[in-house]
């Protein structure tokens, strides 16, 4: 029975029974088997074995197995114990940047070198190879969205902490990445993210340019309209 972290401990058995179907991967199975039971130690010293093992691979059997981790982790979200720094440091990302100086124009390394390192250049080169990728297309649309939360989050407290042009630059670039998908319904969530965002920035725009009476902070004059957002709390330390 787990009492807490239950989808990341099942998450790691699924995994377990995923990559011991592929031989040279029995090694990382055990690790994963050890990491549920809480055998930190044992887990990762199973883990170096398997990762020292890896190193002598041929370049082909290398980056089939490397897919397969690659593939099996994405099914597996909730398995945050898995992708470990030496895992990803001594091979998957050493195999993805070999591949992409072989071959720049390989779909698979750029999409999960993107992924994995949240890569502008290689996502977007990738999604350029597969339009229809979804998480390729939600993760440049995140990270635009990124670049609006950080200029608004301090709405709250009526402070824009980038110029109009470049908030509004940042939502551009979200809607253009929902809007040419193939099926933008997939981006429903992030589209109604994206609405709000733009309808907050033009309030703010209206804010600046006429505050009415009393109503002299933000989050209140837009409140008196009716348009209700959700602000993040700001927390102030002292030493």
């Amino acid at each position: 029975m787990y009492y807490c972290d239950k989808a990341n401990f099942e998450g790691l058995l699924g995994l377990a029974s995923e990559l011991e179907k592929t031989p040279e991967l029995g090694m990382l199975a055990e690790y994963c088997v050890l990491r549920e039971k809480g055998l930190r130690s044992k887990a990762l010293a199973r883990l170096d074995d398997f990762l020292s093992g890896a190193a002598l691979w041929e370049i082909g059997l290398a980056r089939r197995n490397v897919l397969i981790i690659l593939q099996a982790n994405e099914r597996t979200p909730a398995a945050r114990q898995f992708m470990t720094h030496p895992l990803l440091m001594r091979l998957i990302h050493p195999i993805l940047d070999q591949w992409i100086d072989d071959d720049p124009s390989a779909f698979e390394p750029l999409r999960w070198s993107g992924l994995l390192r949240s890569d502008s250049n290689a996502l977007r080169c990738a999604l350029s190879l597969s339009l229809g990728d979804i998480p390729l297309r939600r993760r440049l649309i995140e990270k635009a969205l990124d670049v609006v939360y950080y200029a608004t989050h301090h709405l709250s407290e009526s402070m824009l902490l980038l110029s109009i042009e470049e908030t509004r630059a940042a939502i551009a670039t979200a809607r253009q990445w929902i809007t040419s998908a193939p099926d933008i319904s997939s981006f429903a969530d992030l589209s109604a993210e994206t609405d709000q965002y733009e309808q907050m920035v033009d309030d703010w725009v209206a804010y600046r340019q006429s505050p009415v009476g009393k109503l002299d902070v933000f989050p209140q004059w837009c409140q008196a309209r009716r348009h209700t957002y959700s602000w993040p709390a700001v927390f102030y330390y002292k030493d």
